[in-house]
Formats: structure tokens, C-alpha cells, sequence
């Protein structure tokens, strides 16, 4: 059994492991570059967003290194990711592709373990090899996650650029590669202590929010990385969303009462959960003012219902509140030179009001 899946970011790391874990190939597809997203722009209805067409290209690509199986995740909501495996199934089979498609629902847990089964045999050794995957899928997706939080708080001090982006994915890529939980530690061990031994400068270092939806936020390819790009500005940044938060809060809900809570912020300018994370980006863009952040960045893609009917609740609340807000709209034609013009101009106007 060799599966693909679409990704983002460096979400690929701790699923690797899971599939690993449970005795199953996975083919995980190169990065996102532009000829992944002229495939699936090209196959893809004409308004689906950016992240619906660059996952079609990505399914494509792995189908083609090999893959026979795909595995979707969905949703509930009113938000178009619930249609997203069932329109990317009608596209693939059109194109000729035979596969076998398994859509990660409640309603097809028994699916999923009566193939589990038949690969080992019982739903004893299931159960033992589904139990390692999860906890060593999340440990390591756990070290992923405090290796990219300490490069957004130490990158805006580093004393050479590019330096702790450097350190950064070598033990990245030594993280992906190892397989039982004390190699993982020690990895993560070595990477904290070296990533905090860099030259640091002194100063005050600004903090920038990141929200929006989450592929536009943990896909570098998207958002131009955009993460990276402001730390080397001398800003710290803080997505409420990463690959590893993205795993627990739409799979076994980790954080779930601080998503209540900050839910309950939200309540006063946006009642209603359509989906794609429209109210957490509400929610966390007022505890970033309640906490004293410096400025919040909404990215969305182009046509997302739920981000265009936030926009104009989130310009209400940046007038309130007396803080920089930056919203902006990602699609396959959005120039990264263009992108860059508006963040660098958002950036001059933190650094002033700053000052003030």
C-alpha cells in the first residue's frame, strides 16, 4: 500500500512517521512550486481557491511517483474543504487515475481499520501498531513545533540572517529522518541548544499575529515565507496556527478549551463558525490586542467565503482598537514583489507607531 496525501508546511514530518508506523509507504510529493500549481490551476474549476488547486497538483504528482492509495481529510462546516476530496476524486478518476480514496470521517473509522486489518492480519495488532503510530507521530510533531517556535522568537535577534533558518532545517531534515523517541529527544535537544548558542543582538523586538486560514499560514510557499521573512526584519512572529496545532485541533482537538475561550472573545463581533477558521481568526486577532502585540497579518486565499465576510469585521476592529491590521488575498496570481510592497509598508507603519 503506497499513499499520497495533499500537506502543508512541514506537516508531511510527523504523518511520515504515522504511515511509517503503520506499515504503510507513503509518497510524499515535492514542494509546492509554481508547475504544481499550474497543474492543479489547470484541472481545477476556475473559482476554488489556491489551496484546493496546489493539493490537486500535489495529488496528481504523487499519483504519478506511484501512489495507489490517497488519503483526504474533510470537514463538517459550510467551508468548501468538505467538498475538497470529493472534487479532487471526480477530477483524478477523469483523468485516468485509479485509486483507492480514503476520506478521514468519522462515518469511516470502520473502513479505515477493516483495511488496517487486512494489512496485519487482526485488530489486536491494529490497535498496537495504530496506538505507536499516533504517539510517535505527535511526539515528533511535538519537537517539530518547539523547533519553529524558537526560530520565530530567536530569528528577529540573530547577528547573521539566515543563520538560524539554516540550523533550523538541517535538524529538520534530521528530525524526518528518525524513528524511535529517543533519537527524536536527542534531536531536539541538540537543535534547541543550538539554535539558542547563535550570535543574538540586543533591542527591542516587535511581535506580529499571524491569522487567516490555515494553509495560507503554514504553507511557505503561499505566503512567500512570509514567517521567515519578517523574523529577518526584526520581528517576532506568532501564527496561531502550525502543522503540529493544525493535527491536534482538527483531529483529536488538543487546546480545545483555549479554542473555547478564545471562541468566547469572538462572540462580540462574530457568532457564527462557517469554517475556515474565520472565527478563531476573530478570536486570536483580539487576544493579540488584549496581549500587546505590535500588528496582526490576516491571510486568505482569493473567493474564500468565510475570510471575505471576516475582512470587513476585522477593519472594525483594527478602527476600535487603534492597531495595524494587514489583509490580503492569495491566489495563483498574486506576485510575490507586489505581496512584499504591502508588508513593507505595514512594517513602516509598526516601527512608527512605535515610536510614538
Amino acid at each position: 500500500m503506497k499513499v499520497t496525501f495533499p500537506y502543508m508546511g512541514n506537516i508531511y514530518i510527523p504523518l511520515r512517521q504515522i504511515f511509517f508506523d503503520l506499515g504503510i509507504e507513503p509518497i510524499i510529493p515535492p514542494p509546492y512550486n509554481r508547475e504544481t500549481l499550474a497543474l492543479g490551476a489547470q484541472y481545477a474549476p476556475e473559482q476554488m481557491c489556491i489551496p484546493f488547486k496546489l493539493t490537486l497538483g500535489n495529488l496528481i504528482r504523487g499519483l504519478e511517483m506511484g501512489a495507489d492509495t490517497i488519503v483526504h481529510t474533510t470537514g463538517w462546516w459550510s467551508c468548501r474543504f468538505g467538498y475538497y476530496p470529493h472534487l479532487a476524486n471526480l477530477i483524478l478518476k477523469d483523468l485516468g487515475f485509479n485509486f483507492r480514496h480514503l476520506i478521514l470521517r468519522r462515518d469511516k473509522i470502520l473502513e479505515i481499520l477493516s483495511i488496517l486489518k487486512g494489512l496485519h492480519k487482526n485488530y489486536t495488532a491494529v490497535a498496537k501498531r495504530f496506538s505507536k503510530a499516533i504517539f510517535r507521530g505527535y511526539y515528533k510533531g511535538r519537537i517539530l513545533e518547539k523547533l519553529e517556535r524558537l526560530s520565530f522568537r530567536i530569528r528577529p535577534k540573530e547577528g547573521k540572517k539566515g543563520e538560524v533558518s539554516r540550523v533550523l532545517n538541517y535538524y529538520l531534515k534530521l528530525l524526518d529522518q528518525k524513528k524511535r523517541i529517543k533519537e527524536m529527544r536527542q534531536v531536539g535537544k541538540e537543535g534547541e541548544r543550538k539554535i539558542l548558542s547563535l550570535p543574538q543582538k540586543e533591542g527591542k523586538v516587535l511581535r506580529v499575529k499571524i491569522v487567516g486560514e490555515s494553509f495560507c499560514l503554514i504553507e511557505p510557499f503561499v505566503n512567500f515565507n512570509l514567517l521567515e521573512r519578517l523574523g529577518e526584519m526584526g520581528f517576532w512572529v506568532d501564527p496561531f496556527l502550525t502543522a503540529y496545532r493544525w493535527l491536534g485541533f482538527h483531529s483529536i482537538r488538543i487546546g480545545k478549551g483555549e479554542e473555547k475561550r478564545v471562541w468566547g472573545m469572538a462572540d462580540t463581533f462574530w457568532r457564527c463558525n462557517v469554517g475556515g477558521e474565520d472565527k478563531n481568526t476573530v478570536g486570536y486577532t483580539l487576544k493579540a490586542i488584549r496581549d500587546g502585540y505590535d500588528g496582526i497579518i490576516h491571510l486568505h486565499p482569493f473567493s474564500c467565503m468565510p475570510h471575505t465576510t471576516v475582512s470587513p469585521v476585522l477593519d472594525r476592529i483594527g478602527q476600535i482598537y487603534q492597531i495595524p491590521i494587514l489583509q490580503i488575498s492569495l491566489d495563483e496570481f498574486t506576485q510575490e514583489e507586489s505581496f512584499y510592497n504591502r508588508v513593507e509598508a505595514f512594517v513602516e507603519l509598526i516601527k512608527r507607531k512605535s515610536q510614538l
